[in-house]
């Protein structure tokens, strides 16, 4: 009898330990796939939706957090009455930049010998209200075309490193990336989306980098409307086409 109860409570001991271990590891593969998820810059607490701000002559903008950084990441989107290598070569013309970009005081691109067509580096130098100091910020362009889809993208991300030396009264920016999407709708409307996020550096908190960020996306589209009209861009968007296809 004594035996019998002995046995029973060995396997009953067992029968404890087995559960507690099991729970143990399924706790543990919890804390696991919460970490991973937590730190994956694609997880589930990477970013939030899209957030709908305004729409205002033709230019809706939207906005979003984004884990790991104090701004927002802003989006506007318009469509325009013109052909997709009109808003093309309005994109690749890099110095008449000052002429529609906001508050864009010099834009060029900076010879490196890596550089290709679809993959160069921008200089940008940027007006800021008193009493900031100039901005200025060096992107490193990656051009896409996707001609069976009538798409065109544009990804654009800032380098640390001086390439151009840090000029007096002007703050580098480091931290920012911008996004240029055009989709033909027909033969001569595209769809464009400006996404842009930036952390103006200095002394400049979060909230006034964003308020710079929602700006330059909205007056830049609306002159973006203005520019694309001068006739000069439809001669350079039929060139931008055949060096495409002669190089493809």
């Amino acid at each position: 009898m004594l035996e019998c109860s002995y046995n029973n409570k060995k396997a009953y001991i067992f029968l404890i330990n087995k559960i507690n271990l099991q729970m143990i590891r399924k706790v543990n593969q919890l804390i696991l796939i919460i970490a991973l998820l937590a730190a994956e810059p694609g997880g589930l607490f990477a970013q939030e939706q899209w957030k709908f701000g305004s729409n205002d002559k033709g230019v809706a903008i939207y906005s979003r957090k984004i884990a790991g950084h104090e701004e927002s990441v802003f989006k506007g989107i318009t469509e325009i009455n013109q052909p997709i290598e009109v808003i093309g070569a309005v994109l690749a013309e890099i110095p008449a930049y000052t002429a529609w970009f906001f508050k864009c005081l010099q834009a060029r691109k900076i010879p490196q010998i890596s550089s290709t067509a679809y993959n160069f580096m921008v200089y940008i130098s940027l007006d800021t209200p008193w009493p900031l100091w100039l901005r200025d910020i060096i992107y490193d362009v990656k051009i896409k075309i996707d001609m069976a889809s009538d798409k065109v993208e544009v990804r654009s991300k800032a380098v640390p490193e001086p390439v151009v030396p840090i000029r007096k009264d002007h703050v580098r920016i480091t931290d920012s990336e911008l996004y240029w999407g055009l989709e033909r709708i027909d033969t001569h409307q595209t769809r464009i989306i400006f996404e842009m996020r930036t952390d103006a550096g200095g002394s400049v908190s979060g909230y006034w980098s964003d308020l710079g960020c929602r700006k330059t996306i909205y007056h830049s589209l609306i002159n973006l409307h203005k520019i694309a009209a001068d006739p000069k861009y439809e001669a350079l968007g039929r060139k931008l086409v055949q060096d495409y296809k002669q190089s493809n």
